[in-house]
C-alpha cells in the first residue's frame, strides 16, 4: 500500500492500479482463507462470501489500464469461492434447521 500511496502522491494512475490489484486479490485470498479454515462456521462462510462478492465486483467494475489479464483469474477464483460459500451457507442453514426441528 505504501507503493500505491507513493504513486498516487506523484499523480500517477499506477497507485490506484496497485491498490486495485492488492484489493481484489487480497479479498479473494481472505475469502478462500475463511472458507477453507472455517467451512463449518456459518459466520465465516457469510464473511467469506461477502469478501468474494466484493472481489468479483471490484475486479469487474474498476479494472484499469487494460488489466483484464489480472482481473479475469481473480473473478474466476472469487466466483468459485462465492459459489462454495453460498452452497455451504445453504447446507449449514438446512442442517441447523433440521437440528432444531428434531430436538
Amino acid at each position: 500500500m505504501a507503493i500505491a500511496l507513493f504513486f498516487w502522491r506523484e499523480g500517477s494512475g499506477w497507485g490506484l492500479f496497485i491498490a486495485w490489484v492488492f484489493g481484489t486479490w487480497g479479498a479473494m485470498l481472505v475469502a478462500w482463507g475463511l472458507l477453507a479454515g472455517w467451512y463449518r462456521s456459518l459466520a465465516a462462510c457469510v464473511a467469506g462470501s461477502a469478501f468474494a462478492l466484493a472481489a468479483v465486483l471490484v475486479a469487474l467494475l474498476y479494472v484499469q489500464h487494460d488489466a483484464w489479464y489480472l482481473a479475469i483469474p481473480c473473478v474466476i477464483g472469487s466466483a468459485l469461492a462465492l459459489t462454495f460459500g453460498v452452497s455451504q451457507i445453504a447446507y449449514l442453514s438446512r442442517r441447523r434447521g433440521s437440528r432444531h426441528r428434531d430436538g
